[in-house]
């Protein structure tokens, strides 16, 4: 069912013409009407990235049908979006045409990993299997082993199965993963979501408001987030994911000029607020020397929406007088 399932999600993203794909996509892609309504005239006027163009709208739409966290990845494409848009380095000087090719190919690149990674985790599994010490997603290829697995129950009495695993893939090297089902009866679960892109994950829980949160963190010196967050759909009767990244685009407009967050945060979803340390301008990646925020969080349209930042800065050490 899923080799199907993704064999038809690769035949919209790269065989049906625009409007086709537009058709069966999510509400959040239809309408690309003109090129200039998505890019910049500079993005538009080169000839040569009509493909890229063409190709990348095609895999997004891919990448949403398949249905995994489709909150998340709609956020994604805008977010990809805009930064092709602009077709500036990070220092803000304008990019090659070379230099813009790439960046079309680098978010293709994601994408096709997410349509691969797709392809590897079972849609329907038994309860039991969901349970069991095989991985029930083929991306980490090299030594996968489950780490943990188990079954929560909501106040409303559904269950959720969930495998933790760890290992290797080809592509990524080392990393872990989670796949969350939904029990569907007769010894059925039926997918609700998957995420390879942390290094660690810790079990899932449902808070008080009965969402089902996991917590994770990615690779890397920045020790970024790679929490999921799951809400109840009584509309659909479905698990759907909240989007946790593009709070951060409204951040430094909420903080006291001359500091950042710059790593992960630590959630609190019981709450909806975070925690974290402050950076000065001046500080060490490792070494945050400007005190503490805590952060306050709404959830509108399947978005976290950062409401308001409260932060406790730590004065700068004065040189003692001498004596």
């Amino acid at each position: 069912m899923r080799a199907k399932f993704f064999a038809t999600a690769m035949l919209v993203a790269l065989a049906l013409p625009p409007a086709s794909a537009v058709q069966s996509a999510p509400q959040a892609i239809r309408g690309p009407a003109r090129c200039l309504d998505t890019y910049s005239a500079r993005v538009c006027d080169t000839a040569s990235l009509a493909p890229l163009r063409a190709e990348l709208a095609h895999k997004f739409a891919a990448v949403l049908m398949a249905g995994n966290r489709t909150a998340t990845w709609e956020a994604r494409r805008k977010a990809a979006l805009r930064e092709i848009a602009q077709a500036r380095d990070y220092e803000g000087k304008p990019l090659s045409d070379v230099e813009l090719a790439q960046r079309f190919r680098d978010q293709i690149a994601d994408l096709d990993k997410a349509l691969a990674q797709t392809q590897s985790v079972r849609e329907m599994v038994k309860t039991p299997s969901a349970r069991g010490e095989t991985c029930m997603a083929t991306w980490l290829d090299q030594r996968c082993r489950v780490t943990s697995s188990g079954i929560l129950w909501s106040k409303t009495g559904q269950s959720i199965y969930w495998q933790m695993m760890d290992g290797a893939s080809s592509e990524d090297g080392v990393g872990a993963g989670i796949v969350l089902w939904a029990g569907s009866g007769f010894g059925t679960a039926k997918l609700i979501g998957w995420s390879f892109d942390g290094v660690f994950f810790e079990p899932p829980r449902l808070t008080q408001d009965g969402m089902i949160w996991v917590p994770g963190r990615v690779m890397g010196t920045g020790n970024g987030n790679a929490d999921l967050l799951f809400e109840w759909d009584e509309a659909s009767k479905s698990w759907q994911d909240i989007e946790l990244e593009s709070w951060r685009d409204s951040l430094g407009s909420k903080l006291p000029k001359g500091f950042g967050i710059w790593k992960g945060v630590d959630y609190d979803f019981e709450g909806l607020g975070a925690a974290s340390k402050l950076w000065r301008e001046s500080d060490a990646n490792c070494c945050p020397s400007g005190g503490d925020a805590l952060l306050d969080f709404a959830i509108r349209d399947r978005k976290l929406i950062l409401t308001d930042v409260r932060v406790d800065i730590v004065e700068k050490r004065r040189a003692r007088p001498k004596d």
